[in-house]
């Protein structure tokens, strides 16, 4: 079993490198969801959340006016929710999770055999956008370092349930940050203004699940 702490002081410097030019971009996304700006018009508050997402490149697959139309929807349930009340538990993430999932979900095509089309990656940081202080971003790169930790923390990776690849990934991610986040606190002056410590292990996950690594 590894020390957590050393991953951290080993690879702290090089994450908020790899985050720190995605800070500005972020910061306006969030500002949109929002409603930061009262001056801002609907339409430029969509073509902000579009523009970034798209920079992720998780609108892959879709069709046409598609994205547009989740994005509207991400746009809904944001002024649905109470974006105040931070989710602090690993079952108050995945409700909020499934909830925007599934509404994302009906706005697109289905896949070629019927099946519902899966957009965890996009509703993962859709979801971030809203509360950026407590969401894990989901794709294969974090989900390949996170592996790499986790085993080599020891932890046991929990069966996939129903159609979800959200779910494992959330309770393992969970684990490990808080393992970490002591560390990442204890560094803050290395942090060089970087407000959501979120980013920051998502940053060291995808160095470490990175092909170079």
């Amino acid at each position: 079993m590894v020390d957590l702490n050393l991953i951290v002081e080993r690879f702290l410097d090089d994450a908020v490198e790899f985050y720190g030019a995605n800070q500005k971009a972020d910061k306006s996304a969030i500002d949109a969801i929002a409603r930061k700006d009262p001056n801002q018009s609907p339409e430029a508050r969509q073509s902000k959340i579009l523009e970034w997402l798209r920079s992720y490149g998780v609108f892959r697959g879709l069709e046409g006016a598609e994205a547009s139309t989740v994005v509207s929807e991400i746009l809904k349930f944001a002024d649905d929710s109470n974006l105040g009340l931070i989710p602090t538990s690993e079952e108050g993430i995945l409700r909020l999770f499934d909830n925007l999932h599934d509404r994302c979900r009906s706005k697109v095509h289905r896949n070629k055999d019927g099946s519902i089309r899966d957009l965890t990656s996009l509703t993962s940081k859709a979801l971030w956008c809203c509360y950026p202080e407590a969401i894990p971003l989901f794709d294969s790169r974090a989900g390949r370092g996170l592996c790499v930790l986790g085993h080599l923390m020891g932890s046991n990776r929990p069966p996939r349930k129903k159609d979800s690849r959200y779910e494992p990934f959330l309770t393992v991610w969970l684990e490990l940050y808080r393992r970490v986040e002591p560390a990442i606190d204890e560094n803050r002056e290395r942090l060089c203004g970087i407000r959501h410590k979120v980013r920051v292990f998502d940053a060291i996950l995808w160095i470490i699940g990175g092909p170079d690594f």
